[in-house]
Order: C-alpha cells, then structure tokens, then sequence
C-alpha cells in the first residue's frame, strides 16, 4: 500500500515538470516572435559607445540598395588592433539591424599567411592604388618583435562600385591610446558617409570661382582628390564671360542652378558690384559658400631680396561689405603663435644643409573639438593668416578655427623680415588666446543688396524674369582668413604633394581632413557628420601604480579570487535554501 502511495504522488510532480518544460519553451518562443516585431537594444554605457546618431539610423532605414562590406583586420593582430577589430564588428552589426536593404560585412586578410615575397608585393601594389593605406604593425612573440605590413581599412561596396576608408587615424602629437580612441569614434560616421555616397541618386557639384587670380587646379590637386574619393564633381568657373587661363585651361562662365556650393580660394584681384550681386542672390537662395580669404598680401617669396625683408599689402578685394553684412570682418592683420608653428629652412653657409627654424608667420591652428567639422582632428598648417571678428546680427557663430592660448596680431603694415627666426617667442607677449581664423555662419542671412539697387537696373532685372531677394532661407557658409590652407605644395618640377604635407619636416597636417568635412557640413542636408560629436573616454590603468610589484599582485589576487569567492558564496548560499526548502 505504501508503495502504492508513493507512484501516486510522483505522477503529478512529472506533469508538473513537464508542465513547465512546456511553458518556459512556449515564453522563448513567444518572445523570439515578439523580439521580431519589437525590437530594442539596450546601451547601457554612459557615453552611448553602441548608439548609432538618429541621422545614421534614418540612412539606413531608407536605403534600398544592398551594401557589402570588407574588413581588413584579420589575422595576427596586437591588443590594440583587436580592439579596433571589435569596435568596427559592433558598429556593423548595429548598422545592420537598422538596415532595411541586405547589409552584409566579413572581416577578411587580404595577404594570406603563406603568400610569398613576390604575392606580397603585388598585394601591396594593388591595395595601395586602389586607396587602401599601408601600416607597420610589431607584434610581440615570445619576447621578439616581428614586423608585418597591414591595412586597417574598409572597403565599402554597391555591386562593383566601391569606396575605400582607412579605419586607423594615425594622429600628431597622440599617443597609440588617444589615436586608437579617435579612430573608434570616427568609424560610425565613414561608414554612414560612404553609404550614403554609394547609394544617393545625386551627385553634388562644386564649383571653384575664377577670375580673380585665385589658386588653380594643380594647387588644389590633393584637395580634388580627395572631393574625388568622396564622390564630388567639380569645375572651375568664371562669373562673367570665359577665358583662357594661364594654364591654358578654358574657363567657363558660373551657372548657380547648378552649383551646390562655391568655393573661393585665394583671390588676389577685387570683385566688380555685379560679381558680388551674383554671389550674394546666389546666398539667399539657399547656395553654400566656402570663403578662403587673406586680409593681407604676404608670402615667402617676398623675403628673396638682399635686404631679406619687406612690408605686407592690405588686399582690396572688394568684399568688406558682403561678408560684415553676413557677420564677420577679417581684419589686417598677421597671427602668430608662440606656442605652435610650422618652420622655415635657412640655407647653412658652412655646410650648405638647410636648417629649420620656427616661423611665427606660419601658425598651426587648432580646429574646435566641440564641433564636428574639427572634432579629433590634427593642428591645420597655414601661413600669413588674418584673425577674424564677429558682428553682432541675428546670424548664429561657431568659431571652427583659431590659434592657441599663446596667439597675438600684427596690424597692417607688418614688417616681416628673415631675422625673426632668431627671436626665441616671450609668451608673455602672446596674450591673445585662440584667435579666431575659420567662422561657421547659420541662419537666414541679410542681403548686402537690400534696398541699395536702383529703381531702373531693378526694373531690368524684372524684365528678364530675374528674382532679386532681401533675406535667404536658412542657410549656411565658412569664412577661413587663410587661402593657403587650401593649397598643396608643387616643386619647381611640377610635382605635387598631398594638402597639408609639409615639406620641410616631413609632416602631413590635418588641412584635408578638415576642409572635406567643412564640404560635408555645408553640403549634407542629413547632418551625419554629427556622428563625429561621439566620445568614447579612456579609461586607462594607472602606469605607475601598476609598475609596483605590490600593488599589481593586489589587484591580480583581487581580479582573480573575488569572481571565484563570489560564485563559491552564491553557491553554498543556494544549496542551502535549496536544501530547507526540499526538506520541509
């Protein structure tokens, strides 16, 4: 009988088991279904390091055309290149939840381990004509260094078109850290920007003003490249009628229709009333401009005289009047920077060698970290740049360039002469701190024209259907008070280095990087280069404590043994509410 009893109580605990065997399948897969139609991710970082912007999200809702993408990081990699490895393949499968079209990447290792010298080689070869940058990565084996050369890039494709992007930023004045931190931060935006370049139905046309003695192409060739590789065209365009250029190049006349937006860079010759009418209606119908203009005619070349010296010009070019009216004057003036400059050689009279001596005519300036246009970039290499004041209208300012802490001006005339290279700077009298050079304007900007045309030119105007308006949409311009950040360096040979290399001490600055995204800023109606706003914050160990043999052991043991006590603790803990509540 007994027996008996004890099969009938088991009967109902085995449909109880079977009964919530049941229910916590049927709860997975009711949740699965539901997951499909809800989706929703959690970030629980305090920077939101797994987010993606809302202008990042939008593209890729709306895209409809199938994205594939390859990762060149794979293989035998070093910590910090792992970490760059996970943070692009997070920011992938992110994107690709968003996607409405098939988002597909692989992480791949375009030189096969076993691939010989000659293969090598020809990998190189070809990953380097096609975009892809080079970098020499040590990796620690066995207390030996190895070298071995990779591509830590992205190739971004839409069937057989592609575009590449370089994933590591190898930044001045960084440490491996901080460039790492900055590469991982940028990844959202090249990704988003390259997709939407792939994809977009429109092509954005720039055009390059002439006329007025401004730089031509083959001083703004790395400039066009890189307008290239972003998918840009351009052209180079007179307002008034055509000619023939010194370089013997055809100029065109100017259609604004167009022209998404207009870059004037360098002009040396005064603009004509009806010029500056065509530019300023060509403003407030929405058209976006990027002013590069000098306050004053200064050059390097100036000082090949005896007397190595000479007197700087004030620049008439007419255009005082239109940019006060848009809210900002750029003065006659010279910057220069005691604390950061690029140098000048001086040929040794013993030794022939050229020796490089700091120039204060040629002030790195530093781009806003609190804008995206400069977010993490580089110092900007200029010469000969004016600083900038703002006028007080209803037009909002973002200050996107300026010196350092240790800045000062000299007004016009300044006498620049060779013997300053040996004046070692007095910071005490660099007491202007981050003078403004490059200004952001936004807003509905005020005709300069407004109530000054003549009742009879605006009677003709309206004749020929011509639209003449007082105030423009919201739109939005740059004034940079340097024309030569715009220009890369040609040798008397004809050769032409990439915007931004500085011949003597062999640095590239960040000119191009900083101009592209002043393009993009201006240009991209979707505001993906806020993407760049992202921080992402070391949280590095502290050196010097971890040095000491006693405090590392400490928090070995501590990252060791806790988890471990932790989990023996719960254990013993569960066993023994376990155990009370079977027995009772």
């Amino acid at each position: 009988m007994e027996h008996k009893k004890t099969n009938s109580k088991a009967a109902p605990e085995i449909r109880d088991l079977w009964l919530r065997f049941i229910v916590v399948i049927a709860s997975v897969v009711l949740i699965n279904i539901i997951g499909n139609y809800l989706y929703k991710r959690f970030d629980l970082t305090t920077e939101k390091r797994y987010s993606l912007s809302d202008a990042t999200k939008e593209l890729l809702k709306n895209n409809k055309e199938n994205i594939y993408i390859q990762v060149y990081l794979e293989g035998e990699l070093e910590t910090g290149f792992l970490r760059l490895q996970n943070a692009t393949r997070d920011i992938l499968k992110e994107m690709k939840t968003y996607s409405n079209a098939d988002f597909e990447f692989e992480f791949v290792n375009p030189v096969p381990a076993n691939a010989s010298p000659e293969q090598k080689y020809s990998i190189y070869q070809e990953m380097a004509s096609n975009g892809f940058q080079p970098t020499n990565l040590k990796i620690k084996k066995d207390d030996a260094y190895s070298e071995k050369i990779i591509f830590p890039s992205m190739k971004v494709s839409k069937g057989e078109i592609f575009m590449p992007i370089q994933i590591l930023e190898n930044q001045i004045g960084y440490s491996p850290e901080e460039s790492l931190n900055h590469s991982i931060i940028a990844l959202e935006y090249k990704i988003a920007n390259a997709v939407k370049k792939l994809t977009s139905n429109k092509k954005h046309h720039i055009t390059f003003l002439q006329g007025h003695e401004e730089y031509s192409p083959k001083y703004l060739q790395g400039f066009l490249n890189s307008l290239k590789e972003s998918q840009y065209t351009f052209s180079f365009n007179t307002i008034g009628s055509g000619f023939i250029s010194r370089d013997q190049d055809t100029i065109y006349p100017w259609n604004p229709a167009k022209t998404d937006l207009l870059i004037i860079a360098k002009p040396i010759l005064p603009f004509s009333e009806y010029e500056k009418f065509r530019i300023d209606q060509y403003i407030m119908q929405g058209g976006k401009t990027l002013w590069l203009v000098d306050g004053l005619d200064a050059d390097n070349n100036y000082l090949q005289n005896e007397s190595m010296v000479y007197m700087t010009k004030s620049l008439d070019l007419n255009l005082d009047d239109l940019l006060f009216k848009y809210g900002v004057r750029i003065n006659k003036t010279l910057i220069q920077d005691g604390l950061q400059s690029a140098p000048i050689p001086i040929i040794d009279n013993q030794s022939g060698e050229p020796m490089l001596f700091p120039w204060l005519y040629n002030p790195l300036l530093s781009p806003s970290f609190s804008h995206p246009i400069g977010k993490n970039l580089d110092p900007i290499l200029s010469k000969y740049t004016s600083h900038i004041d703002t006028i007080e209208n209803n037009i909002e300012k973002h200050i996107i360039l300026s010196s350092s802490q240790y800045g000062r001006f000299l007004p016009d005339p300044v006498r620049v002469h060779l013997a300053a290279i040996k004046e070692k700077p007095n910071l005490k009298y660099f007491n202007k701190q981050y003078l403004p050079a490059g200004v952001l304007l936004e807003g509905n900007f005020e005709s300069v024209y407004k109530n000054r045309i003549k009742p009879e030119a605006l009677d003709k105007l309206q004749q020929v259907g011509a639209k003449t308006l007082d105030f423009s949409v919201k739109n939005k311009m740059i004034v940079l008070s340097d024309g030569d950040l715009i220009q890369n360096y040609v040798s008397q040979k004809g050769e032409q280095y990439p915007l931004g290399f500085e011949m003597y001490s062999g640095q590239t600055f960040a000119n191009a990087d900083f101009l592209k995204n002043c393009v993009e800023y201006l240009i991209d109606e979707q505001g993906l280069l806020t993407a760049r706003n992202k921080e992402i914050k070391l949280r590095m160990l502290d050196k010097k404590r971890t040095e000491d043999p006693k405090e590392a052991l400490k928090w070995q043991l501590l990252n060791i043994i806790v988890p471990i006590l932790s989990i023996l603790i719960f254990g013993i803990i569960y066993h023994y509410i376990r155990k009370r509540k079977w027995t009772s």
